[in-house]
Formats: structure tokens, sequence, C-alpha cells
């Protein structure tokens, strides 16, 4: 079955980003551009094989991703998942001492792939700023692909986490 992209995966996927880097917070907008990362993996320089297809236009995907992350992130706090925070920098999610159990009753090929690249992209990215991610972000933006054409999306991103 083909990955979908709703409310439920998006904030499956940021569940799972959250529990590898419990107990840290992390920003919507972090969440937004490691969701990308997560599935197009590849994408990155010795990044493991992406989870989804590399599609033409595959930055338009940003686009749509924040809202429909917001969704999911909803979806999964109301269950008792997710926490949010509210900081001196902003909202920030945190995952709860439930959801690694949740995440362990998961037995998918996806689900295992997915909390491997999690800890991959934690791993990597888990200890660097907001806005060092962004500035990857936007220096990789022609990297990944001609068709990636959300550079001044990112500009707007960066703007809003100055």
């Amino acid at each position: 079955m083909p990955p979908f992209n709703g409310p439920i995966e998006i904030g499956l996927r940021a569940l799972t980003l959250l529990s590898e880097a419990f107990p840290s917070a992390y920003s919507l907008q972090r969440m937004v551009v490691s969701d990308y990362l997560l599935v197009h993996s590849d994408d990155l320089p010795d990044g493991p094989p992406g989870l989804h297809p590399k599609t033409p236009h595959r930055g338009g995907e940003l686009l749509v991703r924040r809202a429909v992350l917001e969704q999911g992130l909803m979806l999964y706090q109301s269950r008792g998942l997710l926490e949010r925070h509210y900081t001196e920098t902003g909202l920030m999610f945190a995952a709860t001492e439930r959801t690694a159990a949740f995440l362990d009753a998961l037995s998918s090929d996806y689900a295992a792939q997915l909390r491997e690249r999690a800890a991959w992209l934690v791993s990597l990215f888990g200890e660097m700023s907001d806005s060092e991610l962004l500035k990857i972000a936007n220096s990789q933006v022609g990297e990944w692909g001609a068709e990636f054409s959300m550079e001044s999306v990112l500009k707007v991103e960066d703007a809003e986490w100055q």
C-alpha cells in the first residue's frame, strides 16, 4: 500500500521523531523540515534510502506539510502521546512517557524503517539549533533536485525563526 500523507501518517512520523528525541521538544518549523527529511532521507549526502519515492516537484510537499502536521500533532496529543510546551522561543512539542510503548506496538516494515530514519535524523541534527538546521536546508535546496522550488518558503520560515 503506498504511503499516505494525511494527518495520521504525518503525525505518526512526528511522533516517531519526538520519541527518538525524547525528552527534547521540537518546534513545528523543525518538524516540517524533519518530516521531509524522514521520508526523503536520500536527498541528503550519505542518507539512507528514502521511504517515499523521489517524485518530481516533491519540494512542493513543504507547502502542505505544516497544516497537515498540525492536525496530526493535535490528533496524537488528544491521545496523550504528545505534549505541547509554551516556551520563551515559542510553541514546542515533545513525546510523553506513553509514546515509546505505543510505537513499540506497531509492527509494519514502514514503522520499523521510520524508526530507523528518525534515529538517524536525531543523531545527525538532534543537537543542532532550528536556525542551523534551516541554514542546512536552505543550502541544500538546489541539491535536493532542480524541481525543489521551495527556497522562498524556507526563507519565510527563516524569518519566522529569527
